[in-house]
């Protein structure tokens, strides 16, 4: 033929072709052994398929590859797009698609590892996992499954199985479990616990598509293909995996018939076999090696997350041990705060702002110039961002309608320029009672192991104030009670209750000129007022006895501090009030009631209580005494009379009194 003829006769047969052949651009999920990619090529069971059709018919089809999920989204959302396979006629894909005859049937199961004794039913309680767009979701969801979690593969939900990261496993089709246990050198461990009715596999389209003539094409041709010969051969090489353990025999086999005619050979190729079979060894020995350093890298890793864990765990115990090592409360929560902060790598600083009288105040900090604690504002001003730990951006920006004086507070206290920031809210009984928060200068993001630990903390914390508004009702219900049973025994005394207050006003100022710390001062305040509370159990006879009292009188008399002990109790949070009531009748100098005591050996609560009750009765008109001017008062304290001498008294106290007792004078 001349080369002008062979010309025409090519550009004839390429527009020949171009005329009469029509493309599909089809899509497909990647899932072995349906579609997958080896070095570069596209291979597997569909894509056998589409080369039979298109050998069979003037079609060719555009094959674009995704992951399962990403597939289907583009297909229903991508015009372009004309098939989609394999893919399962779900009733809600039928809504909207046309499936084609079914190229394959498929079991779907759910599997958990051999040594899971768990039933069936048992496992719907324990994480499942499932690929990300399967239909078998909505099987696990029908079936009550509670913890479903979704993968982007296959492989990687098998894998998170083995590795007990998952009670059990629900996967559409057995081929990919052998594939996975073979590819990785691995012993079938699983098992079978719940198998559905098998799956029909096929290609689908949209609905009322413009290429229908086409795609009636590709559905003659596809029926037709599914009907041969060559079809068969595709299925036995991809379906299950007896095809691939009769090619390894086959490889088995060779490799035996090679050794032997290699022995015939002679000792020389035999010299040659043993080398490249050594070296073989060497690259296993190698890649064993490479494993083992690969394993140690994360024992390592694992290690030294263990090492960071027990630290974090150490100081916890630390932070919290605190919290029933200490009473006071201010204390409580700075350590905590403080704690928090270091447990926390991104956070520089911290803080816990508490609802005060309407105000929202700053409690505890670290991290923070002393400056930080005058910062007060109205609540309706605080930032809310709800019960779980939120992360907020420039906390600057919500605070730009403060007062001149709180943002001046912010900027002496370093409490600006707050890139990053965790806050959580804080609830008692769902009542909001303020946030705790974690800041840091820099701009960046919290892991979600420090948001974690800052929701632990926040819960304690939760907790902690509950019981300390808990605490403080009965404390005050205790009180109330105690109140009234003091004025009742005031009114068989004849006493009243502005003698009750002097003596924890008097008593409150020498505590607090001793030096010691302002809540005992508090707690001496008030529990003063209750030191003669057990004269309600003495007969009133003896309480309103004009004359002096004869000696049986007078030892029931002094019954009444341990009355008192006993009407407050034991518990050791009323413990400064037992030791007033029960011991402030005993004398320095060992000669008072109800045990003799001596010297430091009694409370020093009880010792200031003795002074101020003194005092008090001395300027307070009696039926059996007139009442005594300051002056006068002051010099029995200090030179003594008939009944008082200043020996009776801790010297300390005493001296302290002197020099504030000038702020009584004119009390009376």
């Amino acid at each position: 033929m001349k080369p002008k003829s062979v010309i025409i006769t090519l550009i004839f047969t390429t527009i020949t072709i171009f005329a009469f052949s029509e493309k599909l651009n089809i899509i497909l999920g990647e899932y072995y052994p349906d579609v997958y990619i080896d070095n570069g090529k596209l291979e597997g069971f569909v894509i056998d398929i589409l080369n039979e059709i298109e050998k069979n018919s003037d079609l060719t089809f555009e094959i674009t590859v995704k992951n399962w999920t990403d597939a289907y989204d583009t297909f229903l959302n991508d015009e372009n797009y004309d098939l989609i396979g394999l893919i399962a006629p779900t009733p809600e894909r039928k809504d909207t698609l046309k499936f084609y005859k079914t190229v394959i049937f498929v079991d779907s199961f759910i599997m958990t590892r051999y040594d899971n004794d768990y039933t069936y039913e048992e496992l719907k309680n324990y994480p499942v996992g499932v690929l990300d767009g399967s239909f078998l979701i909505d099987v696990l969801k029908n079936e009550g499954f509670k913890d479903i979690r979704v993968y982007q593969t296959n492989e990687s939900v098998i894998s998170d199985l083995l590795n007990e990261k998952l009670s059990s496993a629900a996967i559409e089709d057995e081929r990919i479990v052998s594939h996975y246990i073979i590819a990785n050198n691995l012993k079938p461990d699983i098992r079978y616990v719940k198998v559905f009715d098998s799956t029909p596999l096929t290609f689908a389209s949209k609905k009322n598509s413009e290429k229908e003539e086409t795609l009636q094409i590709f559905e003659s041709t596809l029926n037709n293909v599914l009907k041969s010969e060559g079809f068969d051969l595709i299925k036995n090489l991809w379906v299950g995996i007896s095809t691939s353990l009769s090619v390894e025999r086959q490889k088995s086999i060779n490799r035996m018939l090679i050794t032997f005619i290699i022995i015939l050979i002679g000792f020389v190729v035999t010299l040659v076999f043993f080398y490249f079979r050594n070296r073989k060894m060497v690259n296993t020995i190698h890649k064993a090696n490479m494993r083992l350093r690969n394993s140690y890298k994360e024992i390592s890793d694992l290690s030294h997350k263990n090492k960071e864990l027990s630290e974090k765990l150490v100081k916890m115990y630390q932070i919290f041990y605190s919290f029933i090592e200490s009473e006071d409360t201010k204390t409580i929560l700075n350590n905590a705060i403080e704690g928090l902060v270091k447990l926390i790598p991104e956070a520089e600083a911290g803080s816990i702002g508490l609802i005060t009288d309407h105000q929202w105040k700053i409690y505890a900090a670290y991290g923070f110039n002393k400056e930080i604690y005058n910062f007060t504002i109205p609540v309706d001003k605080v930032i809310k961002v709800g019960k779980h730990v939120q992360e907020v951006h420039n906390l600057d920006s919500f605070n730009e309608d403060l007062s001149m004086e709180n943002t001046n507070i912010l900027t002496k206290s370093g409490a600006t320029n707050l890139a990053s920031s965790l806050i959580m809210d804080l609830y008692s009984k769902e009542r909001f009672i303020g946030n705790i928060s974690v800041n840091s200068k820099a701009n960046m993001k919290f892991s979600d192991t420090s948001k974690e630990v800052m929701e632990i903390f926040g819960r304690l914390i939760e907790i902690y104030m509950d019981l300390k508004f808990e605490e403080r009702e009965a404390i005050e219900a205790y009180n109330y009670s105690l109140k009234k049973l003091s004025d009742v025994a005031e009114r068989f005394d004849m006493e009243t209750s502005e003698h009750m207050n002097r003596i924890g006003q008097i008593s409150y100022e020498i505590a607090k000129n001793l030096g010691l710390d302002e809540n005992f001062a508090q707690e001496i305040k008030t529990y003063a007022y209750y030191h003669d509370i057990g004269k309600i159990l003495v007969p009133i006879e003896i309480l309103r006895k004009k004359g002096s009292l004869n000696d049986s009188e007078w030892e029931v008399m002094k019954k009444h501090t341990e009355y008192g002990a006993d009407i407050i109790g034991n518990a050791e949070i009323f413990k400064v009030a037992r030791n007033i009531a029960l011991y402030h009748q005993e004398r320095y100098d060992g000669t008072g009631y109800p045990f003799g005591l001596k010297g430091e050996d009694i409370p020093i609560e009880a010792r200031i209580v003795a002074v101020a009750d003194v005092y008090d009765a001395l300027r307070t008109e009696r039926p059996y005494k007139k009442a005594y001017s300051h002056e006068e008062s002051m010099k029995i304290l200090l030179e003594g009379d008939n009944k008082t001498s200043p020996e009776q008294f801790d010297p300390e106290v005493l001296k302290v009194f002197v020099k504030i007792a000038d702020k009584f004078k004119n009390t009376y």
